[in-house]
């Protein structure tokens, strides 16, 4: 029923495995700066909430893995076109009342 077009696997970009390294490296870092900030609970002077900046780099750290997983979804992910055959359509013609 269908055909695949492509199936061979396109070529992995160099760009896109950097781009992916650094994201990781970079919620890495996040996820150690929050823990430790936690951990040894390290005053935030700038803001009234005394956790708003642990806060803040937690939040880094989902939107860092948010945007690795666009870019893995994007670079890595393949593309294949799946063509369905469909039945010709028949429209019967009506008399009109």
């Amino acid at each position: 029923m269908t055909d695949l077009i492509r199936s061979e696997a396109p070529r992995r970009p160099l760009g896109g495995l950097l781009a992916m390294a650094g994201l990781a490296a970079g919620a890495l870092f996040f996820t150690v700066l929050g823990f430790l900030g936690v951990l040894f609970e390290w005053p935030q002077t700038n803001y009234v909430d005394p956790l708003a900046t642990v806060t803040f780099w937690f939040g880094m750290v989902f939107l860092l893995l948010a945007v690795f997983l666009d870019v893995y979804r994007r670079e890595f992910v393949p593309d294949e076109l799946i063509h369905k055959k469909r039945r010709p359509k028949i429209v019967y013609k009506r008399d009109i009342r």
